[in-house]
């Protein structure tokens, strides 16, 4: 018989009426599997209740059982260890994950699977959320993993004083406003692997924050030291750091003593910073320097599989974002933010930007991926009303200066960007950083693109990306009534309610002008002949404790 919830509890009242939204066509599967998690049911549980069967169609033959021994050797962007809490790049985790671990992990096929959590369960109010640790894990000084190790990590994620600390966003329900600290009372230790939060309202996106690269698990003596060697070196981990110099490369290797999760096949890991144009990357691997990237750009695709490379690929809630710093003049003026929006053809973009590996966005930052996602209609561009706007700003002489990462296909797209601009009659002028200099400052330029990972929940997005005063809101985009319908759509379980609630959020953000999305995109991973197991998932996550080589 199945087991439809993580715990021994009886099945969550809000269960029944998501799978019955998930029947008839209301939900999709990746957001279905999120909603189920946010209440504990088991992914098989959630399949059952969705009539699906997990797996189906995705099971590959295995020529051969996995082989121990190899060092995988991957390109990728290498940037500098900071406090986990205040991660600012899925890289930075890709080298963190092989040696500490996370409390549960999203799956490439949108399922939730518990870590260092066996279970976790949600009252039927859904206000509290009682976490359940794996027994047996042991950190590498010889301390037992428990929930000590649990509530430091939560306490420190909700501490918003911290510069850059964008866990305070994810678990904002449980942070003071007035302090901007953990409210008193919300963490309760019931023994050495339980931990129960109690929620002021209910946050279906807590299950799914967990999953985020920032919330990677310290142990209880941790206190926000930047050197990565001192940082990670009590683990819970497979593997131990062997070097991280940004810009160059890292490496991990497997640890001399067992790991609780059982084999990992590579002796280890190396990544190699080739820099962001990818026809470098593809020269290493033609050369056999590399054995796989991090990240194969679209229109790259061609260059690797005429190397012989194999590419894995998954349509995702990845996008890029092109926004305004409502706090930078002149774009406190809503006039001169919406010209640029109306100047420019999303699906012109993604053509030129991505080779087409994706569909048009809306300029609100939610997309059909997401359950709660409300049709607002498309983003059309209207270059007269472009026009006008900027004159009745008395800004027809404005230029504008879109600034991006000179990553190959962030640059094109604010290419295609400005070129669109520039065809309606805005002047545009782009300018194109190196990364190290580019994230040093992220936050602060007046228009400029930043990468956006896919996440389970659009909410989730929200909150972290538009909500007044997050750590991640570039656009410093400030609107009350945003933040009150967000607010309530996070603590309404049902998904149809917040639906509802997703119409005006939604309308309020484009109409405000802050950003030009143009699409949602495709990601790809591509590797050698040999290298088994490692699938492109939908936020970049390498599991690679599943990886092995062949002979």
């Amino acid at each position: 018989m199945t087991r439809l919830m993580l715990t021994d509890r009886s099945l969550h009242p809000m269960a029944e009426p998501v799978a019955r939204q998930f029947r008839e066509g209301h939900l999709n599967r990746r957001e279905f599997f999120a909603t189920m998690a946010a209440f504990g049911v088991s992914s098989a549980g959630a399949a059952a209740l969705g009539g699906l069967t997990l797996g189906a169609g995705a099971a590959r033959a295995q020529e051969a059982a996995p082989q121990k021994g190899g060092i995988l050797r991957m390109s990728m962007n290498v940037k500098p260890f900071r406090d986990p809490r205040a991660f600012d790049g899925h890289q930075i985790a890709q080298i963190s994950r092989q040696v500490n671990e996370y409390l549960v992990r999203w799956r490439s096929d949108f399922t939730f699977e518990p870590w260092l959590m066996e279970a976790w369960e949600a009252s039927d109010d859904a206000k509290t959320l009682t976490l359940k640790l794996r027994p047996g894990i042991m950190w590498s000084n010889g301390d037992a993993f428990g929930a000590d190790d649990v509530i430091h990590n939560l306490t420190r994620w909700c501490d918003g004083n911290v510069e850059g600390n964008s866990m305070a966003s994810r678990f904002g329900v449980l942070v003071d406003p007035a302090t901007k600290t953990l409210i008193p009372g919300t963490l309760e230790r019931v023994d050495d692997l339980t931990v129960r939060i109690h929620m002021p309202r209910p946050d279906i996106t807590l299950i799914a924050g967990l999953t985020d690269y920032p919330a990677l698990i310290m142990h209880r003596s941790y206190e926000g030291d930047e050197d990565p060697f001192r940082a990670l070196a009590i683990s819970t981990g497979p593997c131990e750091l062997v070097s991280w110099e940004p810009n160059v490369g890292a490496e991990v290797k497997r640890k001399a003593t067992p790991w609780w999760k059982g084999e990992h096949w590579l002796d280890g890991i190396r990544w190699v910073d080739l820099g962001l144009d990818p026809a470098a990357a593809a020269a290493a691997f033609e050369a056999e320097e590399i054995d796989a990237t991090d990240e194969t750009p679209a229109d790259s695709l061609p260059l690797f599989e005429a190397a012989g490379a194999t590419t894995s690929g998954i349509a995702t809630g990845s996008t890029v974002v092109c926004r305004f710093n409502m706090e930078q003049a002149p774009y406190q003026d809503l006039r001169i933010r919406r010209a640029a929006a109306l100047a420019v053809d999303n699906a012109v973009v993604l053509e030129l930007g991505v080779n087409g590996a994706g569909e048009p966005a809306a300029n609100c930052h939610v997309g059909p991926m997401h359950e709660e996602f409300s049709d607002i209609g498309p983003h059309l561009r209207d270059v007269p009303a472009a026009l006008q706007l900027l004159e009745e700003a008395g800004a027809s002489d404005h230029e504008y200066e879109l600034i991006s990462i000179d990553d190959d296909w962030q640059a094109m797209t604010c290419d295609a960007v400005a070129s669109q601009m520039r065809d309606a009659g805005l002047k545009v002028k782009r300018t194109i950083l190196p990364g190290a200099t580019f994230w040093n400052n992220w936050t602060k330029y007046p228009f400029s693109a930043t990468e956006w990972n896919g996440r389970p929940l659009g909410v989730q997005v929200l909150a972290m990306a538009y909500r007044t005063g997050e750590a991640w809101n570039e656009t410093a985009f400030s609107d009350a009534r945003f933040d009150e319908l967000l607010n309530q759509a996070l603590a309404t379980p049902d998904v149809e309610a917040r639906r509802a609630l997703m119409r005006e959020i939604q309308t309020i953000l484009r109409e405000a002008g802050v950003i030009i999305q143009p699409y949602w995109r495709s990601v790809y991973r591509s590797f050698r002949p040999g290298v088994n197991e490692l699938d492109m998932q939908q936020a970049f996550e390498a599991h690679l404790e599943k990886v092995w080589l062949s002979a």
